[in-house]
């Protein structure tokens, strides 16, 4: 979600050796469009971005897991047109990462795919994301980005940062053995009362909802973390000849197969 990326000639068209118009069935691509809020509350939408090259069920399960947790209203998967720190010409025409998002997602009902960094003029930053986002929900919706701890330690590296905290909460999935920092130093370093700490089982929808006003963003620690599952892995084992039906859903495997993706290590 940083740096600059090349875009198709017109916006629509796939480029050549891509997903033709008819792949994905008009009807089963959600739009990314605001849903209604539950009750009186304000709206709660999660926002997942990812090369998702190929998306799996590491990032599936861990999605359902947070959207119980933080009782989302709508599961926006962000796919990236060109993702930072990778080489672009390795990575898997967007076009087909983001027709197997939407394939894999067909059965979670809260889920949305969306095109706003696709579609970019140029590959924004997250806090570019995440305004465009805004936009589009209002104000009187919460937002929530998830991250990993990796690239929390890293967030205050990151372009306009601090424009990003105060656009959205953050939840930050840890791993085991990862540490964060204690409550005290992050509590110095983003405010105190934003770091609301969830992990050692007091993740519930009470702990969240109770921590949520109408003003101002937080940082939930989480201690969920993606199955451990590889994209590499997956794209080697296409390759390979062997089976991936573990670890994607089945219509992703098929897409894959169909349209010849991974194989010998080509990237479409």
């Amino acid at each position: 979600m940083t740096g600059r990326t090349r875009k198709p000639s017109r916006p629509g068209a796939a480029p050549a050796g891509t997903v033709p118009e008819s792949t994905v069935p008009e009807s089963t691509v959600p739009a990314a469009q605001p849903q209604l809020p539950t009750g009186n509350r304000w709206r709660r939408v999660g926002l997942l971005g990812g090369t998702f090259d190929p998306i799996h069920y590491g990032h599936l399960r861990l999605a359902e897991s947070l959207a119980a947790i933080f009782n989302f209203d709508e599961l926006l998967f962000i796919p990236t047109y060109s993702p930072p720190h990778k080489d672009f010409d390795r990575v898997t025409s967007a076009y087909h990462r983001y027709a197997m998002t939407v394939l894999a997602t067909l059965q979670m009902d809260i889920a949305r795919v969306s095109m706003v960094e696709i579609f970019a003029p140029e590959r924004p930053y997250t806090a570019d994301t995440v305004a465009t986002l805004r936009r589009t929900y209002g104000d009187e919706t919460h937002l929530f980005f998830m991250m990993g701890a990796d690239s929390f330690a890293n967030l205050p590296k990151w372009e306009r940062y601090q424009t990003l905290l105060d656009s959205c909460h953050l939840i930050v999935m840890t791993r085991p053995k990862y540490e964060v920092g204690d409550l005290a130093t992050l509590a110095g370093q983003y405010g105190a009362g934003r770091v609301i700490d969830l992990r050692g089982g007091r993740a519930s929808q009470r702990a969240v909802t109770s921590n949520l006003g109408e003003t101002g963003m937080h940082v939930f620690l989480t201690d969920l973390f993606a199955l451990d599952v590889s994209a590499t892995d997956i794209r080697q084992a296409v390759s390979e000849g062997r089976s991936i039906a573990r670890f994607v859903p089945p219509l992703v495997e098929r897409y894959i197969h169909v349209y010849g993706l991974y194989s010998n290590g080509h990237h479409a």
